[in-house]
Formats: structure tokens, sequence, C-alpha cells
């Protein structure tokens, strides 16, 4: 809680997003910790805790300054952090959602940019206007990338060098690094943004990650899909924060469900988002099919508990011992394990009309 923090960087929005909320959660426990000199018992830190703790000194003047702090008004963190300045994260994609959010929180002034367009496999491309836009990215010339067109049969004659590519137009990143991957396919969906007039370097949007959508009869529905269709029950729904797809088989014919947490109160009329859902899936053509056979239902739409996605990624990192900075929500999920889990944490089902 230093009063000359200028630069936050963090992974994704959404772990930052996170520690606003856990900061709320526990502030009274987190300002008496500082006028103390003591470390919460909110997290088990082990024997790490008294090394720790040792470092830490009572400061009850900050503790003072801390406690007049209005957490009500848009802008709050500016009062903690007047210096705050830039906030650098990962705010393209599925964390385009917290960018709202975290603007509440520190107002109008700070910087909130989407820098790096990163992979495990390799850096992708750098933000070409990082404050601005969000979604679009220089690609890397660290490594050597080619892309899979679309809109075409897989094969190798469907790859595509930089100079071969069109504005608009989507394809899947391949990519040969220096550390020996060679014709990797990502499976990164991107557009073509423009191009860089420096020097004709391809400017990309991420779109969606390829093949990783459910089904449940013959139809395919993508990441944006779901997006899309998520979207638009804002009004009716509630406005949502996060959100994960599934095939619900608690009854016949199954059907896409969504559990859904809302980032603030109910919509007006959330018992049609169900239909609104089913009516723009059905937009797609396979699904209108197997809608128009029987096979899929009308898709159920159940809320979760505020915080559930925050758990969510605290619940995965102890399953997984990966890092909190890896935990993603997925847009769908098959695995049983994560349906039984979001399915304890549901507190109201709609569309029972």
């Amino acid at each position: 809680m230093d009063q000359s923090l200028v630069f936050i960087r963090v992974t994704f929005a959404s772990v930052f997003y996170d520690a606003i909320r856990t900061l709320e959660q526990y502030w009274d426990v987190v300002v008496d910790a500082i006028e103390n000199g003591t470390i919460p018992d909110v997290f088990d830190l082990g024997r790490c805790k008294p090394y720790l703790e040792a470092q830490v000194k009572p400061n009850p003047d900050r503790a003072l300054e801390l406690r007049m702090v209005d957490r009500s008004v848009p802008g709050w963190l500016k009062d903690i952090w007047p210096l705050l300045t830039v906030i650098v994260t990962a705010a393209s994609g599925i964390y385009s959602t917290f960018t709202p959010k975290i603007r509440h929180s520190v107002g109008p002034s700070v910087d909130i940019q989407s820098y790096n367009y990163g992979a495990s496999e390799c850096l992708v491309g750098r933000g070409y206007d990082p404050v601005n836009d969000h979604n679009l990215f220089r690609i890397s010339n660290t490594e050597h990338f080619e892309y899979l067109d679309c809109a075409k049969v897989e094969s190798i004659q469907s790859l595509c060098q930089a100079w071969q590519l069109q504005h608009g137009k989507q394809y899947e990143l391949v990519v040969t690094t220096q550390d020996g991957l060679w014709r990797y396919r990502m499976g990164d969906i991107i557009e073509i943004g423009g191009f860089d007039p420096a020097d004709g370097q391809p400017l990309i949007r991420f779109i969606e990650r390829r093949g990783v959508a459910i089904r449940i009869a013959g139809e395919f529905l993508s990441e944006t899909m779901f997006k899309s269709a998520v979207h638009l029950v804002a009004e009716a729904l509630g406005s949502v924060l996060e959100f994960v797809t599934e095939v619900d088989d608690r009854k016949n014919p199954r059907r896409y469900g969504f559990f859904v947490e809302l980032d603030g109160e109910l919509g007006s009329h959330p018992d049609y988002a169900p239909r609104i859902i089913h009516d723009f899936l059905c937009t797609d053509p396979g699904y209108k099919k197997w809608a128009d056979y029987g096979r899929i239902g009308v898709s159920t739409v159940r809320l979760v508990a505020r915080g559930t996605f925050q758990e969510y990624r605290e619940w995965r990192m102890v399953v997984t011992g990966n890092p909190m900075g890896q935990m993603k929500v997925p847009i769908s999920t098959l695995d049983p394990a994560t349906k039984e889990w979001l399915a304890s944490k549901v507190v109201l089902e709609v569309g029972n009309l």
C-alpha cells in the first residue's frame, strides 16, 4: 500500500480484478495489519510468516490515511496510490470484460495498456496502440510466423506468408521458433487488422481458440458464438462478468448450459435469457438443423454466487499446482469435475417460463 506506487504489471486483467475484490473484502483487516505491523491470517503462509512479518513495521499514520478512503466512489484506488500512472496487463479476448471494472476503480487518469500478446510457445506480438486498442498487436519479429487460411481446406497449400495476407481475413497462427518448434500450429485464430506503415508487418487481432468449443450433435459452435450470445442477454439478465458453457445433460434433449456470474444486480427480464441465447445460436445453420430435429434443447442459464470465478481460479491453482498468473476461466468445458464444482455454486436458475 506504498503511496509511491507508479506502475502495476499483472499477467491477466482478471488477476488484477480479483486483487481489487480481495482488497475490498478484507479492507479492515488490511488496514489494521498496516497499523499494527502484522501480516493477517487470511492465507496460510506456514513457516514463511515470521520471516515476512519481521520486514513489516507498524505505520499508524498510513492506516489513518487509508481509513479516510471512500471506496464507494469511482477512482478510489487513486486515493490509495495517487502516483499510479500505468497498469500493464492482458486485456484482450475474454479479459476485455474486466477493463471497465478496473477503470471504475482506478479512474480516468490511469493508462490501462494491453502491451503483449504472449503464449507458452513464444511472444506473438506487441501492442500497436496499447492504450486505446487492447486487441491490436504488431506481429513479433523474433520468431517466424505463417498463417493458415481459415476459409480454406487445411493443407500446406493453404499456408500463407506475411506478404500474402488480406486485411479482414482470419488465419490460424503457425510458428517456427528459435527454440526448435517447426511449423507448430498454435491454435489461435487471428484476424488481420492492417499492416504497420513503417515496414509492412501484419497487425493482428485475437479472435478465439481453434477447436476448443463443444458440440451436442453434428453442429460446431465457436467461442465467438458463445461470447456473442452472452453479450446479447446483458439487458435482460444483467451485466455479465464471466461465464462458462457446458453440455447440460440433466434432461433430454441435451442443451448448452451457461454458468454465469453477474457484475451487479439481476436484469429486468432474466427468464428471457435462455430463449434469447437459443434463438441467437439458431443463426448457426448446424445448430438450427439439430434443434429443429429435436436433438438440441433450449439453453439453460444458471447464475453462480458473486466471486465464484475468482474462487475457481484459486481452486484450479490448488488442483493443478500452477501459479495464479496461469489460471484462466475457459469459455467452455467438458470436464466433469469443473461442471460439478460450478453446479455447487449455483444460486438461481432462470428461464422457467
